[in-house]
């Protein structure tokens, strides 16, 4: 498949930088065409990598027609079908019954390309930014390699979702092991795996580049990739950016726009699961502040922020499930939050979150800023 994969330098949030400007909205499906070419191309590969049903006519037929895709196709399926079962459908109704829907931004930081539970918990946001340690590597481009190598190419896609589809977390080992950027399990081919599972329509996939610090050389921004998708014909256009970046405060004391930026998208709903204690630490300060101090709502689990972050004066909490920190996490234990929990639970997650792995073991906090003043930055 030829498609175009540009870098970009994303100027969105350098406050009014010259240049930038937000889209008119996209209403008619021939101006889509017109916008977005490639995107037959990107839903058929989206389609082969997430095993789904392909047209007799398409260009992956006969890979398809494989013995090997045939299983692998059986295997995904059944791991899908568990993973909508135990997590989709119930994070679905739970959403609708205990949370108001976010059209603004998301900030996810330490997701890396878990756009699946980002639009699971909020499927209208205008947009997603993601933040992670991986590179975003490249769309996958199957029909460029040998057959042999697409077959381990898939391996490494269903090998790097294991663990999400049956825990709904990804973990950091895995990921490092399993994400290969020269074949199709990188974290742009499993956000496309997920977006296409999910029934989005992929239009347009970019390389691009934020200004960390104002230097003009190739290697001052954060590389990552953006993927515009909608819901379907007629549906408003979605971004999902993802940025390979490290979010410590050594890093980001280096990267002032950088900061800039993380200040402005932060501002509507930021979303942290599985964030393995991270901001608990002295060296992630930056970012706690940044978040604490912009977002005018904040969906976590334990792992994330620590409660006693919260003042409950600026802060209206309200908590969900159960309380646990696994043996090796046991120094991250938070007695404060332990109590709150046992005590103002307004009930059990039907899903699993978190490190509880099961949902009678996960939490979520909503927390929501009292005096709510922040706005977002401009659209990427």
């Amino acid at each position: 498949m030829k498609r175009v994969f540009y870098t970009a330098v994303v100027c969105l949030m350098l406050l009014g930088a010259a240049g930038c400007r937000e889209e008119a909205p996209e209403k008619s499906e021939e101006r889509i065409r017109e916008l977005y070419p490639g995107a037959a191309a990107l839903n058929e590969t989206a389609a082969f990598i997430a095993g789904l049903p392909l047209a007799e006519t398409s260009a992956y037929a006969k890979l398809a027609a494989s013995a090997e895709y045939a299983l692998y196709r059986g295997r995904i399926d059944a791991m899908w079908a568990r993973y909508v079962r135990n997590n989709l459908e119930k994070i679905e109704s739970w959403r609708l019954a205990n949370m108001a829907a976010e059209r603004d931004t998301i900030f996810y930081p330490f997701s890396g390309p878990d756009i699946l539970n980002a639009v699971a918990f909020f499927p209208d946001a205008r947009e997603y930014v993601m933040m992670g340690l991986e590179s975003p590597g490249s769309p996958p481009a199957p029909l460029s390699l040998a057959p042999w190598e697409v077959h381990r190419g898939l391996a490494g896609v269903r090998n790097a979702l294991r663990t999400l589809l049956l825990l709904n977390l990804f973990r950091t080992a895995e990921m490092q092991a399993d994400l290969r950027d020269n074949s199709i399990s990188t974290t742009t081919g499993i956000m496309m795996f997920f977006l296409a599972r999910s029934g989005r329509e992929i239009l347009d996939i970019r390389a691009v580049s934020v200004p960390a610090s104002g230097r003009s050389d190739e290697g001052a921004g954060m590389s990552g990739v953006e993927i515009r998708f909608r819901k379907g014909p007629g549906s408003p256009v979605q971004r999902a950016l993802y940025l390979s970046v490290d979010l410590s405060d050594e890093s980001l004391g280096t990267k002032p726009e950088f900061v800039a930026f993380v200040r402005e998208k932060c501002a509507a709903t930021t979303f942290m699961k599985s964030a393995s204690y991270l901001l608990s630490y002295d060296n992630f300060q930056t970012l706690r502040s940044l978040i604490l101090e912009r977002s005018r709502r904040i969906v976590q689990d334990d792992t994330a922020i620590p409660y006693k972050n919260f003042d409950e004066e600026q802060w209206e909490i309200t908590l969900f499930g159960r309380y646990r920190v696994l043996e090796m996490f046991k120094g991250r234990f938070q007695s404060d939050l332990d109590r709150a929990v046992r005590q103002r639970s307004a009930g059990p997650l039907p899903f699993a979150c978190g490190y509880g792995f099961i949902p009678s073991k996960s939490n979520l906090m909503i927390a929501k800023r009292r005096d709510v003043q922040s706005k977002t930055g401009p659209l990427l």
